[in-house]
């Protein structure tokens, strides 16, 4: 029982890292898709804006609200897309920086676990026996 304890003792650091290592993943993994929801938006309305550009004023526009779409002023469609796309590249750069910070914390929990693992090798052999 005693060597049990220990062992387990041994893997514990592992399996803390392994948890902290799938936990920045999955939060990396969010914040790309946040990323790349940003993006399309950014791109939905940069087109939207350049098609509205090659209208005339006098064509009458909709902007919807919910599932009805009410007349709107051309100025205030095109002013709404506008801060649409700050919005979104805003919160781009927001993102951006977040991703670099998962990256970073990644990178330095694969570095702890090589350190550790390179610090107890008979608990890497524990774990690869135990196939986890």
């Amino acid at each position: 029982m005693p060597e049990e304890k220990r062992q387990q003792e041994d893997l514990q650091p592992f399996i803390e890292l392994q948890e902290k290592l799938a936990m920045n993943i999955s939060f990396q993994q969010a914040v790309q898709q946040q990323l790349q929801r940003a993006m399309v938006s950014t791109k939905r309305s940069e087109l939207t804006l350049q098609e509205l550009s090659s209208m005339s004023s006098s064509v009458p526009m909709y902007k919807q609200v919910g599932k009805a779409y009410f007349m709107a002023p051309m100025q205030q469609v095109v002013d709404e897309l506008k801060d649409d796309i700050k919005g979104s590249q805003d919160e781009g750069k927001k993102l951006l920086q977040q991703k670099e910070h998962a990256d970073k914390a990644i990178r330095a929990t694969e570095a702890e676990m090589q350190e550790l693992m390179k610090a107890h090798p008979e608990a890497v052999r524990q774990l690869a026996a135990l196939g986890a």
